[in-house]
């Protein structure tokens, strides 16, 4: 089974080699929202999806994320990532993902940033440096000579926030620079990591419940999209500051989630439900000190 899932992946390459590092969401909570989190940005998770973020967190947060993918234990997805912030008008950040099968194909990726406030309180800039390797040790099943077995690209982020009492906006572009990865030396074609310019909003009803959406706009997206501009939004309500329920939607995938907090430790599971290929299930666990 182990082997069937590994050529499949591999069968992909070079053509999709570069769907993880686009696709990955980072981050339990974030899952459950449906994805809408420029806007919301305020865990540890804050360096993959806005830099600015970890700028209006205060001191040490650390999160670590699994997911189960497909029904199939063969294939993973994980994210490590810590932030401090509130030091001096600033914050920064380190984020690690990776997915794929072990020993065969995997796809890692590097995001270190920070950022600091400007003019006031409330608004904030922040950028961020990604790293993208792409690794096939299994492919020398094949023994082609123009293999190169992993490629690396770097790309940047740059994304400003504005948080108010009960509600922000926020602005993202990511991947500046567009690298591109190969992992055939003979190849004229490569997977670009498409720029993508990402919009979002927030609100904060009666200090209980939070509604936010957001607007993608990648420089490219694969044949099959009906367009270019994509939509999320996501919703979460807490109860006694302790237990959170979530829920998302974008295009045509359904979120739902969890969390509960107990002083310094935070636990939240998302499910993301999609005709094809099937469903993910994610947790997370974050430690605020």
């Amino acid at each position: 089974m182990r082997l069937a899932i590994g050529l499949a992946v591999l069968l992909l390459i070079p053509g999709t080699l570069c769907a993880g590092f686009v696709h990955m969401e980072e981050g339990a909570r974030a899952t459950a929202m449906g994805g809408a989190f420029v806007a919301v940005a305020d865990d540890a998770t804050a360096i993959f999806w806005n830099p600015a973020g970890g700028v209006f967190s205060d001191g040490l947060k650390l999160t670590g994320m699994r997911t189960r993918l497909y029904a199939m234990s063969e294939v993973s997805e994980d994210c490590m990532a810590v932030s401090y912030g509130g030091l001096s008008r600033t914050g920064f950040g380190f984020g690690w993902t990776r997915s794929g099968v072990e020993d065969l194909y995997s796809e890692n990726t590097f995001v270190v940033g920070g950022g600091r406030r400007l003019f006031s309180d409330n608004l904030a800039l922040g950028s961020a440096l990604r790293v993208y390797r792409v690794s096939a040790p299994g492919y020398d099943y094949y023994n082609d000579p123009n293999f190169k077995e992993s490629d690396t690209g770097y790309a940047l982020d740059v994304g400003f926030l504005y948080r108010s009492d009960n509600w922000s906006l926020g602005c993202v572009m990511r991947n500046i620079g567009e690298p591109e990865l190969s992992l055939i030396s003979t190849s004229e074609e490569t997977d670009p990591i498409y720029s993508e310019l990402r919009l979002g909003a927030s609100y904060t009803i009666r200090g209980v419940m939070l509604v936010s959406g957001e607007i993608r706009r990648p420089q490219d997206v694969p044949a099959y999209y009906d367009s270019k501009v994509s939509y999320y939004l996501g919703t979460e309500i807490w109860f006694f500051d302790v237990f959170a329920l979530r829920t998302g939607l974008h295009r045509n995938t359904a979120t739902a989630g969890l969390g509960l907090t107990v002083d310094w430790l935070t636990i939240d599971a998302a499910m993301m439900s999609g005709r094809r290929p099937g469903n993910k299930y994610r947790l997370s666990v974050s430690l605020d000190f």
